[in-house]
C-alpha cells in the first residue's frame, strides 16, 4: 500500500569529494525520526506542476489577489498579463524538473525496512512524497 505525503525532509547525501547534491540520499530525518537508506531502488526526474504556479496563471488572467491585496498598478506592464511580457519571463528551464529518489530505509533495528521517495525540488527543498510499505 502506498500513502502520498508533501512533508519536508531533511537529506544528507554523503558525496565522495565533498560536493552536496550529488549523490543519492544517505539518510534523511522524517517526523524527528532518522531513516537510513539501505538500497537505492530508482532515481528518476519529473516535470513540475509549472501550470499551478502564479506566474503561469496570471498569463491567462486567473491569478486573484488576496482579500485587502491592492490591485497591480495598471501602468506597470511586467504585472499586466494582457501586455505579454509576463509570458516572456516564464520559459521553460532545468528548474522546471524535480529530481526523485526511490529509497529502501528504516528507522532502527527492530523497525522493518519501507520504500520511500523523496523529491528534491529546484528550490534546493526536500520532501518525502510517497510511502510503501
Amino acid at each position: 500500500m502506498a500513502r502520498r505525503y508533501e512533508d519536508p525532509v531533511h537529506v544528507r547525501q554523503d558525496a565522495p569529494d565533498g560536493t552536496p547534491g550529488t549523490e543519492p540520499p544517505s539518510s534523511f530525518l522524517w517526523r524527528g525520526r532518522l531513516y537510513v537508506v539501505r538500497a537505492v531502488l530508482g532515481h528518476w526526474r519529473e516535470r513540475r506542476a509549472w501550470w499551478t504556479e502564479s506566474a503561469a496563471r496570471a498569463v491567462h488572467g486567473d491569478d486573484v489577489a488576496p482579500r485587502g491585496a491592492s490591485a497591480p498598478a495598471a501602468h506597470d506592464p511586467a504585472s499586466d498579463p494582457a501586455s505579454g511580457s509576463a509570458a516572456l519571463s516564464v520559459r521553460p528551464t532545468l528548474a522546471d524538473e524535480r529530481e526523485v529518489w526511490r529509497v529502501e530505509a528504516g528507522c532502527g533495528r527492530t523497525a522493518g525496512l519501507g520504500v520511500y521517495d523523496l523529491c528534491h525540488d529546484p528550490d534546493r527543498a526536500w520532501s518525502l512524497v510517497q510511502v510503501s510499505d
